[in-house]
């Protein structure tokens, strides 16, 4: 029985290491969430800038697993091309080697690290408990995320030595036959796969790696082939978020594979034939065998990327060829250009791009009402299989932008993001409704042809100005909205004000014309109805705009999210 409390005890650890990662990244993310849209924002066609901005994102949100199918997720939108992809794939292997690093100061020196991590820890959870503000509770959860790893550390290190050793010295006989015999390579290098693709985490085995060394357990030599499988695995949850996605994000899943698995069959033979002096050269680099693989872990992934990246165009072309062009049977319009579900990982990036998919959708919006205005004041012209069309778009586009904030909300997210995430809820429907608005201009327009009567040219001029100063509300609305440009609302507001008075303004001309008998009662009450629901429209237009002010308190205009 106590071997197997043990056993509990050391998994134990490992769930409050893996914890602890996750609370560290999230919470990392949540402080440099804009940072990180600003480096993703201007990744280029450069590689090094790629390469510098994988190494930058990896190392915030602590998992270059994380970073890929993110990475998935923008080619799939069209925010990313393949190869500015792959280049920052390069650069997520080398920003991963950092967790080791962290991991392995805890053997280094007289001064107990983990204790001291474990401590920062506690008053990490102390300044997320007991202080309001976001940003220092967002601190103090990395503090406390980096105390957990620290403890999960020292369980899985005790125990491990309880399960492993029969004394202080000496392993058990299955110790020494698993981890410590002279395996085949590629036997080691399979092991370092599975148990990789099993807990979805390179960072999780490579820490454990450098823990089983640090008590003799595993052999540096062994190590090495266990790490080289490590990177091979991590491809496996990015291959599997990439299934439903359009093609080139496949691609970039695949990109991601051959990334890594070329980098192993270029270290296995040199591994294996001189693996002896390598661990000799690494154990002159530092005394403790958990550093060496960290060392290792980054050095492999280094040289692997300075040998990869001029070949990156052949590794874009392989992929290519290995996920050929498919058909497009879904009309695009139907599918989010901006947002995806893989970015629900990294919430501050999703939260920015849905505003995009939100402006997208105003589009149709727009689309609808100025052609439906155009077939009412034009008999001629026939634009109600596009309006309809574009309708069913609207429709689609809001259920699916609802569904996707729903999911959003239940992410972590900051207390501006979580206002913002909240107003959307409301833009999406003023959207919709401008949709509706356009719809029944469209059928104004049909019973006007049925019945084979038009406006007079007053008539039309005055609905002209209407969809003008409309169109002009639209732009100011937008740029509103997408700025977060408070000092445009006043703007807005003199606008909607101007389109209300010229409603009214019309509504009486044109029953004084009812009345004076230069128009008839039917087309009468048409015109009118059309007033009203380009009036309405407007007010939709106008909410659109001053949603910015449930999250937006500052009156001076910001940098677009």
């Amino acid at each position: 029985m106590e071997m197997l409390w043990n056993i509990f005890f050391m998994f134990g650890g490992v769930a409050a290491m893996m914890l602890g990662m996750k609370t560290m990244g999230n919470s990392l993310e949540q402080v440099a969430g804009g940072g990180m849209k600003k480096m993703l924002g201007k990744v280029t066609s450069n590689r090094f800038a790629g390469v510098g901005v994988g190494i930058a994102v990896t190392s915030i949100i602590q998992s270059s697993t994380a970073t890929t199918v993110m990475l998935v997720g923008f080619v799939n939108i069209g925010l990313m091309s393949l190869v500015q992809a792959t280049n920052v794939i390069m650069g997520a292997n080398i920003g991963t080697t950092v967790t080791a690093h962290i991991v392995s100061l805890s053997g280094i020196g007289a001064i107990d690290i983990g204790a001291i991590a474990a401590m920062i820890g506690c008053v990490g959870i102390l300044m997320a408990m007991l202080i309001k503000n976001e940003k220092v509770q967002n601190v103090g959860n990395i503090l406390a995320g980096l105390g957990l790893i620290f403890v999960g550390l020292e369980f899985i290190s005790t125990y491990a030595k309880k399960i492993m050793f029969i004394d202080s010295e000496t392993p058990y006989g299955w110790v020494t036959t698993i981890f410590q015999g002279d395996h085949f390579p590629l036997l080691l290098i399979l092991i370092g796969i599975i148990l990789t693709a099993l807990v979805h985490s390179s960072s999780t085995i490579t820490s454990l790696m450098v823990v089983l060394a640090s008590i003799k357990v595993l052999p540096f030599e062994n190590a090495l082939f266990l790490a080289l499988g490590s990177n091979i695995g991590t491809c496996i949850t990015s291959i599997l978020s990439s299934a439903g996605t359009h093609v080139n994000a496949k691609r970039t899943a695949i990109v991601h594979l051959l990334f890594n698995t070329f980098g192993c069959l270029l270290f296995i033979a040199p591994l294996w034939i001189w693996k002896d002096e390598i661990a000799t050269i690494f154990a002159k680099m530092s005394n403790d065998v958990g550093q060496q693989i960290a060392i290792f872990h980054t050095l492999f992934n280094v040289l692997t990327t300075l040998v990869m990246l001029p070949l990156s165009q052949f590794v874009v072309k392989l992929a290519c060829i290995i996920i050929p062009d498919g058909k497009v049977e879904i009309d695009e319009r139907f599918k989010f250009k901006f947002i995806d579900d893989r970015l629900l990982s990294t919430p501050p990036i999703a939260a920015g791009n849905i505003k995009k998919e939100i402006i997208r959708m105003s589009e149709f919006a727009r689309d609808n009402i100025n052609l439906s205005t155009d077939m009412l004041l034009n008999s001629s012209v026939d634009h109600e299989s596009v309006i309809r069309s574009n309708e069913e778009v609207l429709n689609h586009l809001n259920k699916a932008i609802t569904a996707y904030l729903t999911k959003l909300m239940g992410k972590d997210l900051s207390d501006e993001d979580d206002k913002k995430i909240g107003s959307y809820y409301h833009v999406v429907s003023d959207v919709e409704r401008v949709g509706d608005y356009a719809e029944n201009v469209l059928e104004y327009a049909l019973r006007l042809r049925e019945e084979e009567v038009v406006f007079s040219e007053e008539a039309k001029g005055e609905l002209k100005e209407l969809t003008d100063k409309i169109n002009t509300l639209y732009e100011y609305a937008i740029t509103a909205f997408d700025d977060r440009n408070v000092e445009l609302l006043g703007k807005v507001e003199e606008i909607e004000e101007e389109i209300d008075v010229l409603s009214q303004s019309l509504e009486n001309c044109h029953i004084d014309r009812v009345k004076a008998g230069a128009c008839n009662a039917q087309l009468g009450s048409v015109y009118l109805q059309a007033v009203s629901n380009l009036e309405r429209v407007g007010d939709h237009i106008t909410n659109l705009a001053l949603s910015i002010r449930r999250y937006r308190h500052s009156h001076v205009s910001q940098n677009k999210a």
